[in-house]
């Protein structure tokens, strides 16, 4: 599915809708699964080699480069979006949405710069960059382990050469600045091609978060801690442009279509679709059902050809 496609229609054809539908839609899900994975030091309580264990049972997920105290933390996150597929089609038909934008909402209880968490495996709470990076395997493990009781039966640090062997991507790299205890946090993320089709199809999407630099020291609440503040991906979609209705009536062309609330549109006219003349006709803004509404006085008796474009 494209933001630009168009849909041509030619000045004959008649067929009268009503269709009333939401400007937008948003489906917001919190993690299917979800682990921190830890390298440990000699500073780090639980041991210096921790790239064998399993922390999927965790409340928490953190993100500290290799020079930190306590060593190297990166944190998966897979998010199902089975729900997102059946909402979307509930507001506007199957395949007749786009998606417009995708974010995540993360929160903490050590949100404060420069707090040691009460657990000492951890790092103290510093800002600094990170990256989230979308990986092609959705077949890893969360396991139960837990800060206090790791264990062998899921996802590892050394599980990372086998999950990151396909073709991953970088989707974006952030700033974290502490925000204090329990105050969400939104990072937007772009509409990668290989996440937007994860959406699109209803499957599992994976993202990896790793250090940046030598200077973040970050804690994020995972869907195991509750209270409201764990990872959340949030998921908008609007309808798919398209034409409704056309009719001729009187000497003036009267087309009717359905796009994304208050956003304008170009009409575009032409007298041979084969080739790439097209001529805009007028902008027109939707109103707030989506309605676009066009009337062309100046329509003759030929075949005329119209598309709507953004």
């Amino acid at each position: 599915m494209s933001l630009r496609t168009v849909f041509l229609l030619q000045i004959a054809c008649a067929i009268l809708l009503t269709v009333r539908v939401p400007a937008q839609a948003v489906y917001s899900t919190t993690t299917s699964q979800s682990a921190f994975l830890a390298t440990g030091s000699a500073d780090n309580p639980v041991g210096t080699d921790l790239t064998n264990l399993n922390f999927g049972g965790a409340g928490t997920l953190a993100i500290s480069p290799a020079s930190a105290d306590k060593g190297q933390f990166q944190s998966l996150l897979m998010f199902n979006f089975a729900g997102a597929v059946s909402l979307f089609d509930s507001a506007y038909g199957s395949n007749r949405w786009v998606v417009t934008s995708i974010s995540l909402q993360l929160a903490s209880n050590y949100g404060t710069g420069g707090v040691q968490p009460n657990n000492k495996i951890f790092n103290v709470i510093s800002g600094g960059n990170f990256v989230i990076e979308w990986l092609p395997d959705n077949d890893w493990v969360q396991g139960t382990g837990t800060p206090n009781l790791p264990t062998t039966d899921g996802v590892t640090f050394n599980s990372l050469p086998g999950l990151e062997s396909g073709p991953c991507k970088i989707l974006c790299t952030n700033t974290y600045t502490p925000p204090g205890n329990f105050v969400p946090v939104t990072y937007t993320l772009p509409l990668d091609a290989n996440l937007v089709a994860e959406i699109e199809s209803g499957t599992n999407a994976t993202l990896l978060f790793f250090a940046a630099d030598n200077q973040i020291g970050y804690l994020f609440n995972s869907v195991k801690f509750g209270n409201g503040d764990q990872p959340l991906i949030n998921v908008t979609a609007v309808p798919l442009l398209k034409i409704l209705s056309c009719d001729f009536t009187n000497g003036t062309f009267h087309l009717t279509g359905l796009g994304e609330a208050n956003s304008q549109y170009e009409i575009q006219a032409n007298f041979d679709p084969s080739t790439t003349n097209w001529e805009t006709l007028s902008t027109v803004t939707a109103d707030t059902n989506g309605v676009i509404q066009f009337y062309d006085t100046s329509a003759t008796n030929r075949q005329y050809f119209y598309r709507l474009a953004q």
